[in-house]
């Protein structure tokens, strides 16, 4: 029973990561200025699409009782997660390093 509550809550932060994303395209924030480098607006627009697709499906797989396809999301989930940490943050730390 908690793991399909887990699984959702899990879907539902990368859901949120996708769309703050997405609506934050012409805002600066944290240590993010998509203003200013269009790299840092183009990975915000990938990733944000991304997240928002692997939020829902994970949501959606949360709820199928299939543990291979909740599996399958959770480490695709954590495995995207990871990747876009380190492609947002390349430009700052190309920059200062």
């Amino acid at each position: 029973m908690l793991l399909p509550i887990f699984v959702t809550l899990f879907g539902l932060i990368a859901l949120f990561e996708g769309i703050f994303f997405l609506t934050h395209l012409h805002n600066p924030f944290l240590i993010f200025d998509p203003t200013s480098s269009k790299f840092v607006a183009s990975q915000l627009k990938i990733w944000g699409v991304i997240m928002t697709l692997i939020g829902l499906i994970t949501i959606v797989a949360a709820w199928t009782n299939s543990i291979a396809f909740i599996v399958i999301m959770v480490v695709i989930g954590c495995i995207l997660e990871t990747q876009m940490a380190f492609s947002l943050t390349s430009e700052f730390r190309a920059k200062y390093h």
